[in-house]
């Protein structure tokens, strides 16, 4: 499989990538925005999320439109997570029944949204190593765009 494209402003990095991030901020900019309103099937910690994270994402310039169908996976698996881990808290991690122990189902749908929230967050700029090139791009831009969005993540 091959690798991301890197992206990137430093003067030290390569010229043909330092010019797909060029035409790629380009592109973006003429784009519509994500919707700050979450969509009406959203609702709960879904919703929530949605309308916590989109203002965000709005204001780094590198999400559109046309990525709400990945924050909405987002936000929809942090919804799962959230029950799930509820019913961890109230069950536990195993449970008896007719003198067996079993697993709680609930264990693997931790398991599996916590993976895919990594993957999407990590997509959309929300995981430490994304959000480090993100902020790089912004500082070597704007040094105060950097810093707002570097404060706005908790960086």
């Amino acid at each position: 499989m091959p690798r991301k494209a890197k992206v990137t402003n430093e003067e030290d990095d390569r010229k043909d990538q330092r010019d797909r991030t060029e035409h790629l901020k380009d592109v973006l900019a003429a784009k519509d925005k994500l919707s700050e309103q979450a969509p009406a099937h959203l609702a709960g910690d879904a919703k929530k999320l949605w309308e916590t994270i989109v203002p965000e994402l709005n204001a780094t310039g590198y999400v559109i439109g046309v990525d709400a169908s990945e924050v909405e996976t987002l936000a929809m698996n942090y919804q799962m997570l959230r029950e799930a881990y509820e019913s961890v808290k109230d069950n536990g991690i195993t449970y008896m029944a007719g003198g067996k122990m079993f697993k709680n189902p609930a264990v693997g749908i931790i398991d599996s949204t916590t993976k895919v929230i990594k993957s999407i967050g990590s997509d959309l700029g929300l995981s430490p190593q994304s959000r480090a090139t993100l902020i790089d791009m912004a500082s070597s831009d704007d040094e105060d765009a950097g810093e707002a969005l570097a404060k706005r993540f908790g960086a």
